[in-house]
């Protein structure tokens, strides 16, 4: 296989790479590796990791397994640990080892229990090679690190309801090393033996149960057994006076964890409903039994991610849990990060990635997989309706960006790791791992994935051998597929074209094409759908398999069908592929849209009139004319949630494009009107009242409707079935002091005497934050900027979230200077949640000056962090966009 952009630094041939799995004595003889470990490289003193570090030190060390030993307590700043690291060597050491350590104290170091000297830089420690003769040593670290308060390494909250204190760690792709000093790479495996010393009331919870748990005063001393072998990014500490249930999974001990003042809103039977239905499938599906003996699962506050796979502790935002009553579109979205985590315990846990480089597959695969679990083994019976409203619209917009990658692509760093968690990396990987099953057999698919999982348990991997073991099981080389999928960017559009005589189809052919900057035409199978009216329905007449390739491909089998009146060459949603219809089809779904008996095919149907605004082919306008006109109609919930999202971006939009005043008002106030009267209209109690509350609370902008909003909140207006749970409550209160509606302060300060929560507390910030004053901008800039070390992580991201929203442009510009006279700080930071905090500060701006200020950054020769540049270059691009939609709309577009 030919991997193109991979750099050409002999510590990354193929050679060197395969030579990493070789036992010491084979290693030896391999003049290559000898050649690595000879050649003298100096790490540098910059945060992260390199590849070509890490592929040296996996050179270096044969073997490590780690003693640890922590103790944590409620009101102290810092923790305090001490490591031994047991470690084989390959070989007698020619140059130092370093041992990642990043924003720690180290108190001493010991080889085989002599101190020895040590450097240390505050990113990593540094021990000279006559220290460490011989191949086995003992490297005992004792040290102290603070608690975070930006989510990343041993993160501390304080809830402030009832002062309790939790702890929990998050470390994927590089700040395990920020809770113990070790080698913080994931193909260096290993054992972990823990041991912790904690307030007596706390749980301590890790990736084994504990073997004993002793009483000491104030403290108890947590023994946990030796852990099975795996990558540290993985291991995992949790700590706090939780609310636990209990549970099992056909023999699997299950718990869950919450804090106490959220557990009375946590609804354990869907929790352990969801974890053992995956359990049931994934074992059954791999043919592995699940591997780590127990299964925790812990709720957690101020979490960056949805939730993160750590062996048998898995993490998950308290986002999950509703205050009020979950829809049926969020109890699903649990019961997919439930599977999704769990696939990882198999795919990226038991058998992990190499390096960074096949982050995707990680991703991908349990995008995919829990996907998969849900539609065969769960009540959701429309799974991959969903996916395809949400992982791959997600998918499809980030491989339009400019941003767009290939899915496989090198990674020289953590710090790119970090910036490639993107809708590529899970969306469009899950995507073309959906299609793979049509393409090689779903059955050979099921038995590949299962031999890789048997052949390479407890150990690194790659792609070629993932792609091998697939290969493998269907009798297919794949390798030509890899290239056209996984080396190559870019998003392709397909269009079916076709001629009819005497009712009949005489040809029909797929188009595809690619844009201009990534020209590469694929190969994969779809299915063409061909529908016709019967009495009052439109109805799929005829579904065709189809394998397309190259620029056009004839679909035979459709000649002698009836003439179709729609065309859809995406049918069932098996390809990954923009449609595009053809005029034919477009006519008539435009009269007949909710006609169509399929919802899927609705749903896909208004997704090709959204990529047309997008594209500026069709009006903005004209599509919201006409989803004022047909939407209301629609029943399938999945529909209503599209039609709601393109409406309420729509809104948003034209609050800012150049257009005709009067116009831009009557349309904003048909999206309200609208959004109110399906408020009122839906079923009492219904997931589409929930919905179109959601939107009404996004666009509602006259007096009257702000008016009735108040009267919702105070209780004056009921709309039956409506319950006003305390997020709800904030929606009506962030509008409210959006447009400095009514008594707009009293309104918070009300809902914090109520509610004193950190989730209201937060959305206290938010709602001052959207104020359209300029000494409240002033306030939050200042307080993100210049004072960020007052505030958490999570504070200042929902102010940032908040401060700029699409009707305040005039303050936006007011105050870009100060935000862009921050950038060189920002950019300088080692901490990737600081820059992308502040990339939120970049709002929508659909104007030329706004298309120029972010073309200025990134033209003006700064090496910027890479995430920071990603959100410039998209932030760019959506500015474009919007105006070539508004010349469209102009009747100026072209």
């Amino acid at each position: 296989m030919i991997r193109t952009g991979k750099f050409a630094v002999g510590l990354l041939c193929s050679g060197i790479l395969a030579a990493c799995s070789l036992e010491p004595n084979q290693l030896q003889s391999t003049s290559t590796a000898h050649a690595l470990i000879d050649q003298v490289i100096e790490r540098e003193n910059v945060p992260g990791l390199s590849e070509q570090y890490a592929q040296l030190r996996k050179q270096q060390i044969a073997q490590v397994d780690y003693k640890l030993s922590i103790t944590i307590d409620k009101t102290g700043e810092a923790f305090s640990g001490r490591v031994i690291a047991d470690t084989k060597f390959r070989r007698n050491l020619l140059q130092p080892l370093t041992v990642d350590f990043a924003g720690g104290e180290v108190a001493g170091v010991q080889v085989d229990g002599n101190t020895v000297p040590f450097e240390y830089n505050g990113q990593f420690i540094t021990i000279e090679p006559k220290y460490l003769e011989g191949r086995k040593h003992a490297i005992a670290i004792d040290y102290t690190h603070a608690y975070s308060n930006n989510g990343s390494g041993l993160h501390r909250f304080e809830d402030p309801v009832d002062g309790e204190v939790y702890m929990y760690t998050d470390f994927e792709p590089y700040d395990a090393n920020r809770l113990f000093p070790h080698f913080d790479q994931p193909n260096l495996k290993a054992h972990y033996t823990l041991d912790v010393t904690a307030p007596k009331d706390w749980s301590v919870i890790s990736s084994v149960r504990e073997e004993s748990v002793k009483a000491n005063g104030d403290v108890n001393h947590w023994v946990f057994p030796q852990s099975k072998k795996f990558s540290s990014y993985i291991f995992s500490l949790h700590a706090g006076p939780f609310t636990v249930w209990e549970d099992d999974a056909d023999g699997i001990p299950l718990r869950l964890f919450a804090r106490k003042t959220l557990a009375e809103y946590v609804k354990p039977a869907d929790w352990f409903k969801f974890t053992q239905e995956s359990f049931a499938f994934f074992q059954k599906y791999f043919e592995v039994d699940y591997p780590f003996v127990k299964y925790d699962q812990v709720i957690v506050p101020d979490f960056n991610a949805g939730a993160m796979e750590n062996v048998a502790a898995v993490t998950f935002n308290e986002g999950y849990v509703s205050r009020g009553e979950k829809t049926q579109a969020q109890r699903m979205r649990l019961a997919n990060v439930i599977a999704h985590e769990m696939a990882h315990m198999w795919f990226g846990d038991l058998v992990t990635m190499n390096w960074w480089d096949d982050l995707w597959l990680n991703e991908s695969f349990a995008t995919y997989m829990a996907n998969l679990s849900l539609a065969e083994n769960s009540e959701f019976d429309d799974a991959w309706e969903n996916f395809y409203l949400g992982t791959k619209q997600w998918a499809y917009d980030a491989d339009q960006l400019p941003t767009t990658h290939a899915i496989q692509l090198p990674v020289k760093n953590t710090d790119e790791a970090f910036a490639n968690f993107d809708g590529i990396t899970y969306g469009k990987g899950g995507s073309i791992l959906k299609q793979l099953p049509y393409y090689l057999g779903k059955e050979e698919f099921r038995k590949g994935v299962s031999n890789y999982l048997k052949d390479l348990s407890y150990k690194n991997s790659t792609l070629n051998d993932f792609m091998g073991h697939l290969g493998k099981a269907a009798g297919k080389d794949l390798g030509e597929w890899q290239q056209q999928w996984l080396y190559q960017a870019g998003l392709n559009s397909i269009h079916a074209s076709f001629q009819c005589e005497g009712g009949k189809i005489a040809s029909l052919t797929i188009e595809q094409s690619a844009p201009a900057d990534y020209p590469a035409l694929r190969e994969q199978r779809t299915q063409v759908g061909l529908y016709n009216m019967q009495g009052d329905e439109m109805v799929l007449s005829k579904a065709i398999p189809v394998t397309y390739s190259g620029a056009s491909t004839e679909v035979t089998a459709a000649k002698g069908e009836a003439c179709p009146q729609i065309v859809y060459p995406n049918e069932g949603d098996w390809a990954f592929a923009k449609v595009t219809l053809d005029q034919v089809s477009v006519d008539n779904m435009s009269k007949h849209i909710n006609d169509i008996e399929s919802p899927f095919t609705r749903l896909m149907m208004w997704q090709s009139l959204e990529d047309s605004v997008l594209d500026a082919k069709l009006p903005m306008d004209e599509y919201v004319r006409f989803a004022l006109a047909n939407g209301g109609a629609e029943q399938n919930i999945n529909v209503i949630r599209m039609i709601s999202r393109h409406l309420t971006g729509h809104f948003m939009v034209m609050s800012q494009i150049d257009m005709d005043a009067s116009e831009r008002k009557a349309l904003q106030q048909a999206i309200e009107t609208f959004a109110w009267n399906q408020l009122n209209s839906a079923a009492a109690g219904s997931d589409a009242q929930k919905v179109w509350f959601g939107t009404f609370t996004s666009v509602a902008h006259s007096k009257q409707a702000l008016a009735n909003a108040e009267k919702l909140l105070n209780g004056k207006l009921t709309i039956k079935g409506l319950s006003l749970d305390p997020d709800k409550r904030w929606n009506l209160i962030a509008l409210q002091n959006e447009h400095l509606f009514g008594d707009y302060e009293k309104a918070i300060k009300d809902e914090l005497a109520k509610d004193s929560s950190d989730r209201s507390q937060l959305n206290a910030i938010a709602a001052e934050a959207l104020r359209p004053q300029q000494a409240v901008k002033a306030k939050w800039l200042g307080n993100i900027l210049e004072n960020r070390d007052q505030f958490k992580l999570a504070q200042l991201k929902y102010a940032a979230s908040a401060l700029f929203p699409t009707g305040q442009q005039d303050l936006y510009v007011a105050n870009v200077d100060r935000i862009v006279a921050a950038l060189d700080e920002v950019n300088s930071s080692d901490a990737p949640e600081l820059v992308g905090t502040y990339a939120r500060l970049f709002p929508l701006n659909c104007s030329k000056e706004g298309v120029e200020q972010v073309e200025g950054i990134l033209n003006s020769g700064k090496q910027l962090n890479p995430l920071l540049e990603k959100a410039l270059k998209n932030r760019r691009f959506r500015n474009q966009r919007c105006l070539d939609m508004a010349a469209a709309m102009n009747g100026n577009a072209g």
